[in-house]
């Protein structure tokens, strides 16, 4: 069982609100399954704490469900009871009476649930809080995935406005993180290859929940097979699940035909109108509420903030659900899931990984890595495409020197020549923007490394190549 992965930072704030002398009030948030809950349950094993799981329920059945926990995280309490603490207003001060001497961790999951069901919650834990926690040491942590209400908590006018210690969206893993979740699952002698640790990145994404599912045993077809592309895998639904789980979503067919057509490449409002058949006013709420999730993003040219966009999206298991998954439903239902991977996924997974992942996990690999190639800081990052669409540049970094850097990445499965970094130059050379050219440095990231005479090229000219083993450095990976 993997433990906590690059979470170093979320745990080090939890044992600062911990260790100080006050009360505390956290907010953490973020889309389902990626790991708040884990996050949440492991700190709450290293001491005295209550763990309540909010419920789709009424006020009172809460209410009892949090009494229950109450009396077993402290046993001494057999009094918590409805007959004892009828209200909330009731129970909230029972939890700071708890932590009267000591501190005590307490955490409302799926907090969002209990606001629907009890409205007056957040004011009921403003007076509490402002009232009878003073001189406790409650560590109070709220938490859930439904993003656009749990953000709203600390918005401005809100009756908890003000009151976080801290505030956390939680993320999903990037690429290398993904890699050691992977590694560290890995049975002895079992080395992943580098382009099979991407690979499993680019289909599962960066949630714990589905990393964990997959089978070191296995290769990785047959787990994409066995895990997505079965009708009874456990993941064959989850797209469309994740869709009707948010509760003000009402018109799921819609965002699955707008989720689709982004995932099957269209970037564009046109393009995304026209594969999707949704009308313009129902994709512009769906487009809306979908960035809103953080499940599609809305990108401009890098340092043109007034050119027209382009759309796409960011969570890779959406983009491989959407692509691989929804887009073959119907073929899904007749073929053996083997035969499904080898002859209509296998064969996508070039243009995939190169159109959809891997410019991504190059960009992280700069924001982590970037200074191990004795760069200047990365002040900004983005991506840029002429007007007309005849150029491409796959990343650009202003750099705090104020000189540029330009990126290309290529998934290949040959190592790329000295071609690619002419034509990056000739690109960059090409562009409108004239302090890009004044002095600019060239990165390239190949999936399959790089021939002898683009590494001479690069030394003479001071480019910095990145191929598999730097992506994946200090991993324990395969040939």
């Amino acid at each position: 069982m993997v433990g906590l992965v690059d979470r170093e930072r979320q745990l080090a704030k939890l044992r600062e609100l911990w260790a100080q002398p006050r009360p505390a009030l956290a907010l953490i948030y973020g889309r389902r399954r990626i790991g708040k809950t884990f996050l949440l349950q492991h700190v709450l094993r290293q001491g005295r704490g209550v763990y309540f799981l909010a419920a789709e329920s009424s006020a009172t059945e809460n209410l009892e469900e949090l009494l229950d926990q109450v009396r077993r995280a402290f046993p001494q309490r057999q009094d918590a009871t409805l007959a004892n603490y009828p209200s909330w207003r009731v129970a909230l001060r029972l939890l700071c009476e708890l932590a009267a001497q000591e501190p005590v961790f307490v955490v409302f999951d799926e907090f969002s649930y209990l606001c629907h069901v009890e409205p007056a919650i957040p004011s009921l834990i403003q007076a509490v809080w402002d009232q009878d926690a003073p001189g406790t040491r409650l560590k109070l942590v709220l938490c859930g995935s439904e993003i656009g209400m749990l953000a709203s908590l600390d918005g401005y006018g809100g009756p908890l406005h003000g009151r976080f210690d801290w505030v956390e969206r939680y993320q999903p893993l990037d690429y290398y993180d993904a890699a050691r979740f992977l590694v560290a699952d890995a049975p002895p002698g079992r080395a992943y290859t580098p382009r099979d640790l991407l690979l499993a990145y680019g289909l599962f994404g960066g949630s714990g929940r589905y990393l964990a599912a997959i089978d070191p045993g296995q290769a990785l077809g047959a787990n994409v097979a066995r895990l997505l592309l079965d009708p009874m895998g456990v993941f064959h639904g989850e797209g469309g699940n994740l869709i009707r789980q948010e509760r003000d979503i009402r018109d799921a067919a819609s965002y699955n035909a707008v989720l689709g057509a982004i995932a099957g490449g269209a970037t564009e409002w046109g393009e995304i109108g026209n594969q999707s058949h949704v009308a313009k006013h129902v994709m512009a709420s769906c487009l809306e509420r979908l960035q809103q999730l953080g499940w599609v993003v809305h990108e401009k040219p890098f340092e043109e903030p007034d050119r027209r966009g382009i759309y796409r999206l960011e969570d890779n298991f959406l983009k491989s659900w959407y692509r691989f998954v929804f887009k073959l439903r119907s073929a899904l239902q007749l073929a053996e899931p083997e035969a499904a991977w080898a002859e209509l996924v296998e064969p996508d997974l070039g243009d995939y990984m190169g159109r959809h992942v891997f410019e991504g996990v190059c960009a992280q690999h700069l924001r982590r890595f970037g200074r191990s190639y004795g760069l200047p800081l990365v002040m900004d990052l983005g991506r840029w495409w002429s007007r007309r669409g005849d150029i491409e540049l796959d990343l650009v970094a202003r750099l705090s020197d104020d000189r540029y850097l330009f990126g290309e990445c290529k998934w290949s499965r040959s190592p790329i020549d000295v071609d690619v970094l002419v034509e990056l130059k000739r690109k960059v050379a090409a562009s409108p923007h004239g302090r890009w050219q004044a002095a600019p440095r060239a990165l390239l990231f190949s999936a399959a490394g790089f021939k002898p005479r683009l590494r001479e090229l690069a030394d003479e000219e001071g480019a910095v190549l990145v191929g598999p083993r730097e992506l994946l450095r200090d991993l324990p990976v395969g040939a």
